[in-house]
């Protein structure tokens, strides 16, 4: 037998069984991976840009990976509030970014210094996928009440990149007289003017103000996946707000789902049996548009 052909076939054999050593290491070290919890991170110079990072046990960067945004009527609240919530995504493993951002004020910090927070947070964890074997893009985004509208406005105007839209509660149209109106009885005027940047003081049969138009994202409505989650009974934003949304993405041909709570108010989760609705509903969504 020729010698210098078998010696090519053993390096031959030899590479094959390393390469595969080499995935089979591989696949051990994705598989074994822990699920990790990361707190308090930085993602930005203000003293409210930090954010907890779950990150479930044999993740990918195919793992849906959700930027969950606390409501707080813009100006209040904190990323404790929603702290259950991801627990519990994590154990159905599923990636979350739970953050705080900067209070909306009179002065100089209103929607758009809001978008730049979330928009800091998608290229933190766009830059830390490597390190952490996750999505470097095509992050799903959810929100409650203000954070509903923040996830809102933030996919439809700010990055069309992000994958799908989990919105509850969430007001979605400031053009409406009759919410305007609710609004303006709740005393809640002031909040909607700090995060709009409004500067007109408007009474009912007053035209719309423009800033009200622009920070409405029932206005702006693109082809992302949305899910609307609302009780029947929210006494803070009027569940009219989900059918507007509804009909807005419908006329566009916009894959969507209601979810209507019977009985649920403003704190949608408040009963166990609404929250289990409530999460069940949002892995079973994430699991459906927020993977590959």
């Amino acid at each position: 037998m020729n010698y210098c052909k078998i010696a090519v076939l053993s390096i031959g054999l030899l590479t094959v069984s390393c390469s595969t050593q080499n995935v089979e290491s591989a696949k051990t070290v994705s598989l074994s991976q822990k699920a990790e919890k990361l707190t308090d991170i930085k993602y930005g110079s203000h003293e409210r840009n930090v954010m907890d990072i779950y990150l479930p046990a044999d993740r990918s960067p195919k793992t849906a990976f959700l930027i969950n945004i606390h409501g707080g009527a813009w100006v209040q609240g904190d990323k404790k509030d929603n702290g259950k919530l991801s627990e519990y995504l994590l154990s159905q493993g599923i990636a979350v970014a739970n953050l705080d951002y900067r209070y909306a004020n009179l002065t100089d910090t209103h929607l758009p210094e809001l978008l730049d927070d979330i928009d800091h947070v998608s290229k933190y964890l766009s830059s830390h996928a490597r390190e952490w074997n996750t999505r470097k893009n095509g992050f799903s985004i959810s929100g409650g009440s203000s954070g509903a509208h923040v996830s809102l406005m933030y996919a439809y105007t700010k990055n069309p990149q992000i994958k799908t839209i989990i919105e509850m509660c969430g007001p979605v149209d400031f053009t409406d007289v009759q919410t305007l109106q609710y609004v303006k009885a709740a005393n809640l005027l002031d909040v909607l003017n700090k995060m709009s940047g409004n500067k007109v003081v408007w009474n009912p049969g007053d035209a719309i103000p423009e800033a009200y138009v622009k920070t409405s994202p029932a206005k702006f409505v693109n082809q992302i996946p949305t899910m609307i989650i609302h009780g029947d009974q929210d006494e803070v934003v009027p569940i009219q707000q989900a059918y507007i949304l509804e009909k807005a993405l419908k006329a566009k041909g916009v894959q969507y789902k209601l979810v209507i709570v019977p009985g649920a108010g403003h704190l949608i989760t408040k009963l166990p049996e609404n929250e289990q609705t409530v999460f069940t509903n949002v892995v079973e969504w994430l699991k459906k548009y927020g993977t590959n």
